[in-house]
């Protein structure tokens, strides 16, 4: 393999990251992935490790029960296409990043592609938010609103700097210097975003890369420590009278101080379409179980692609006008469960918690541990997300890319080790 050959696939691998993230069109995006897919198919010829397959395969599963689901539902044909590209982008996404990682073949090249285009993507966060925002008047919705409201890319990019600091076979970047400025464009960035995903999200992937994520001794201890500071948290929030049109810092409070309840809460003023906006994943999920109520038979196998959700008034949820039956659900457990069931759902979670399982394989490989770990914090990323911007169904992220990367990388690493005994 000649050096311009070696280089065209980091480079690819930026570009896919930057494909999904930046071309919003979940129709467009889904069909230049999967044009690159079916590339890499023929040139790979469609090599799946046996094991990675197999998980592969639960995912298709849940796409077969939703297809099946929608038979007896009669949707539109609209409303069935957009649904299964929701519920195939995923797979389509694992499928790129397990080939392009096969075709880089080398973790630490990974790493350095995420790292530095993590920065890149933090500089230029930076700077839009100095050019672009009016700080005299801002608020948190609209500091997010002009500058986006997250990227995952820069959470991954804190956690190898992280993992490199722990395992020197990894530390991409050697230069201190270099290191720490990569870490203050990294914060501030992240700091700018005033995001609870990613604030939890972070911690989950440090914790993870650190290997701390397990439920061992030495896992819970953290475990309990980061409960505790919850707890802390959580009980001077609901003590100090926050206001939601204070400043920027005071809105980013109440927003943690209403996260619990908007998920979670069982009280809901349906009378009151303001007060719903605080809890509105709650009431997402409430009118969802109303329409599953209908029959037992929808607990089974779900309304399949292509049903939507009746939220009972029209609500200003697009740009385009007010919404009142819409096709995604924040809660990913209540998306998978409306359109597949407690079938696809159980599936779902077998996915999400055989990935997390990835950790506790036994070995003194330094690439299998390393790898392990992060398919167990990207699992434990997904399964916390899963909770309040769809999860793995989540059409703007790029963390089923990056299974894909991880799920290749580790698995690999098992073959050459075998191959050693």
């Amino acid at each position: 393999m000649t050096l311009a050959t070696k280089k065209i696939w980091p480079f690819l691998l930026v570009v896919f990251l930057i494909t999904q993230k930046e071309i919003i069109s979940v129709e467009i995006n889904t069909i230049i992935l999967l044009i690159f897919t079916g590339f890499f198919l023929v040139i790979n010829q469609g090599r799946i490790i046996k094991r990675d397959f197999e998980i592969l395969s639960i995912l298709v599963l849940i796409i077969g029960i939703g297809v099946l689901s929608a038979i007896f539902n009669n949707p539109s044909a609209f409303n069935f296409i957009r649904d299964l590209l929701y519920f195939t982008k995923p797979v389509i996404l694992i499928l790129l990043g397990y080939f392009i990682a096969r075709k880089i073949n080398n973790g630490k090249i990974v790493f350095k592609v995420l790292i530095y285009l993590g920065v890149g993507y933090a500089v230029y966060h930076i700077l839009h938010t100095f050019i672009f925002t009016d700080f005299k008047n801002a608020t948190v919705s609209t500091i997010r609103g002009i500058n986006g409201l997250g990227n995952s890319i820069e959470m991954y990019s804190i956690a190898l700097i992280i993992l490199g600091n722990k395992y020197p076979e990894f530390n991409v970047i050697s230069n201190k210097k270099t290191k720490h400025l990569f870490l203050l464009f990294l914060t501030m960035s992240f700091i700018f975003y005033f995001s609870r995903t990613m604030f939890v999200g972070l911690i989950f992937l440090i914790l993870g890369v650190l290997n701390y994520l397990k439920l061992n001794k030495k896992g819970l201890k953290y475990l309990l420590l980061l409960l505790t500071m919850f707890i802390g948290l959580y009980a001077y929030l609901y003590s100090t009278e926050i206001n939601r049109q204070g400043g920027a810092l005071e809105s980013f409070l109440y927003k943690l101080k209403m996260a619990p309840g908007e998920i979670f809460t069982p009280k809901l003023d349906l009378d009151n379409k303001a007060a719903l906006w605080d809890h509105w994943r709650a009431y997402e999920a409430y009118c969802a179980f109303e329409s599953l109520n209908e029959s037992p038979v929808n607990y089974i196998n779900g309304k399949g692609f292509g049903a939507l959700v009746d939220l009972k008034f029209p609500a200003p949820l697009s740009d385009e006008g007010n919404l009142r039956y819409i096709p995604i659900l924040h809660n990913g457990y209540v998306f998978v469960l409306y359109k597949t069931g407690i079938m696809g759902l159980l599936l779902y979670l077998v996915f999400l918690f055989y990935l997390y399982y990835q950790a506790y394989q036994k070995t003194e490989n330094i690439e299998i541990k390393i790898f392990g770990n992060l398919l167990s914090a990207t699992s434990a990323y997904i399964i916390f997300s899963s909770l309040i911007i769809t999860g793995l169904y989540n059409k703007e992220e790029e963390i089923a890319l990056l299974l894909g990367v991880f799920l290749f990388l580790k698995s690999n690493a098992n073959l050459k080790e075998k191959r050693k005994l």
